[in-house]
């Protein structure tokens, strides 16, 4: 069965807000500081929003990301530790979705005064340049749900675990939190 994964991401600007956890990991927050400076400075060199000049980022990301060595890019590096063996990742390519994730819903009348959301004010004003309703986010597509092993040229299935671990790693990495899958569900039915 062949079908591409789709690692959705986002931005993590809520880290920068105080809701950081008992054991906030040091790298990670600074990795979320330099993703959010690097956009601003894009979007302010180039007259772009910051919704623009993110998706942009992450583009440069990936292409850094799928940069080859004598190891291999990235992606082949991750999942060679993440699977135990020597494998050549699938083709890795620069996507975007469109989300409505942190779109403010008004359940409150006139009368009450609806609660204020730092995160959703800074994605909105910042992100969105003001507006509001649909966002469009970044995404990985990896071409197929399977890597090949070096040694013997047979086809690994991806399990749902390594893709988690995965996506924890590139948000590590890159400050661009992971906020799902698309065919996640389907990874119990590929066959090695």
């Amino acid at each position: 069965m062949h079908f591409p994964l789709e690692l959705k991401f986002m931005p993590e600007y809520e880290k920068n807000l105080g809701y950081s956890k008992a054991n906030t990991d040091i790298a990670l927050l600074n990795q979320v500081i330099d993703a959010k400076i690097t956009c601003n400075e894009v979007a302010l060199r180039f007259g772009e929003t910051l919704e623009e000049a993110t998706l942009c980022w992450f583009q440069i990301l990936l292409d850094r990301l799928n940069v080859q060595s004598e190891k291999g890019n990235y992606f082949d590096r991750q999942l060679s530790i993440l699977m135990e063996k020597d494998v050549i990742a699938p083709q890795v390519t620069y996507g975007t979705y469109e989300s409505e994730c942190f779109e403010r819903i008004n359940q409150y009348s006139d009368f009450d005064e609806e609660p204020h959301d730092e995160f959703i004010d800074l994605h909105n004003d910042l992100y969105q340049a003001g507006r509001r309703g649909v966002s469009t986010l970044p995404m990985f597509i990896l071409k197929h749900p399977y890597v090949i092993e070096k040694k013997t040229g047979h086809k690994l299935r991806i399990s749902k675990q390594v893709v988690v671990a995965l996506g924890w790693r590139i948000t590590k990495k890159t400050g661009f939190g992971i906020l799902g899958c698309n065919n996640f569900h389907l990874l119990h039915q590929t066959k090695d």
